[in-house]
Parts: structure tokens; sequence; C-alpha cells
């Protein structure tokens, strides 16, 4: 392998999709409190290395409903009445392109900032909430 390539591949986007099956409150660091109705959501990230480990954290996160809070997301798997639904790890994947065709398909952004606070791209929230028509 090719002197820096290993982190290449091992970098990409990923996405998870939430359910919340009622309208929760949480406050996922400097954004302040934000509120999520009921609905399935979509959470756009990425990770420059250590891809399938950052997914993994997150699925922990998920599942044992404790853990250190370090990025939004957080905020959200931790909430005890979300669900992780599904995720996925995207090798090589570029999250803005992942929110942007989301939005395309009729995502909306859940609130402003949420998990963007980064990007460089204009994106108005890399968390999205999926509306009935959405398809991925």
């Amino acid at each position: 392998m090719a002197a820096g390539t290993e982190v290449e591949e091992n970098g990409g986007a990923y996405r998870l999709f939430i359910r919340v099956p009622r309208a929760i409150r949480l406050q996922p660091g400097r954004l302040g409190m934000i509120r999520l109705e009921a609905g399935e959501y979509l959470y756009v990230g990425s990770a420059k290395r250590n891809l399938r480990q950052r997914v993994a954290r997150h699925c922990r996160l998920a599942q044992e409903k404790r853990g250190k809070r370090h990025w939004h997301i957080d905020a959200l798997l931790l909430h005890p009445w979300s669900r992780l639904v599904k995720a996925e790890a995207l090798p090589g994947g570029e999250e803005c392109q992942l929110v942007q065709a989301a939005l395309a398909a009729g995502a909306v952004a859940a609130a402003a900032g949420y998990g963007a606070t980064d990007c460089r791209a204009g994106c108005p929230a890399h968390l999205l909430r999926l509306l009935g028509s959405t398809t991925l």
C-alpha cells in the first residue's frame, strides 16, 4: 500500500437512520435547546480515518444509552426515546454530497446547523428529517 492511502481507504461518510417516536427536546452543544418532532431522521457524518470505528461508536451509544458526548449527534443517540434504525458506512463517500442528495429527494433540515458547524459547503444541517415521500 502506498504511503498516505491507508487514511483515504479508511475514511469516508456514514449515514445514521434514526426514529424518534414522539417529540423530544435536547441540547446538542452550543446550538441551544432544540425540539425534534416525532418522525424519521437521517444524520450524515464523516471520518477522515477509522470510519468503521466511528460508526460502531455511534451504534454503541445508541444501544447502551450511555457514554460521553463528543459530537452533536451524540445528544440524539443518547436520548432515551431515540432509536437507531440503521447505520451505513460509505468508504470514500462525501458527507455534503449525501446531504444535498437527501435534500433534493425531499428531506428537510431538522435544526439549523445541527451536525454542520464545520461544514464549508453551505449545508443547512447534517441532521435531516425524512418526510413521507423521501426515498434514499
